[in-house]
């Protein structure tokens, strides 16, 4: 496999996770942030690695991995988000 599809996937799990990031916490981010935003980046870059290496073995056609390489990273981080996101407190 060549290694720029990878670096594609892994760039691409950068960018979705730090999107959905953005999206999640603009109104109030929380206080111990840098430990979430390395563990969404890390949790997008392995999403999108997964979801474009699944495909790709399927599809010699390099547009699917590129699909599932978004979808998989944007999954992960989702999930991660949230699962860390409720650990939150309410203001009083």
């Amino acid at each position: 496999m060549a290694t720029y599809v990878i670096t594609l996937w892994v760039l691409l799990g950068f960018a979705l996770s730090t999107w959905f990031m953005m999206h999640f916490w603009l109104p109030d981010p929380p206080p111990d942030i840098l430990g979430r935003y390395i563990t969404m980046l890390v949790a997008g870059v392995v999403g999108a690695v997964i979801g474009g290496f699944l495909v790709h073995r399927a599809s010699s056609d390099p547009m699917p991995g590129i699909v599932a390489a978004a979808s998989g990273g944007l999954f992960l981080s989702g999930a991660v988000g949230f699962l860390t996101g409720s650990r939150r407190k309410a203001a009083p």
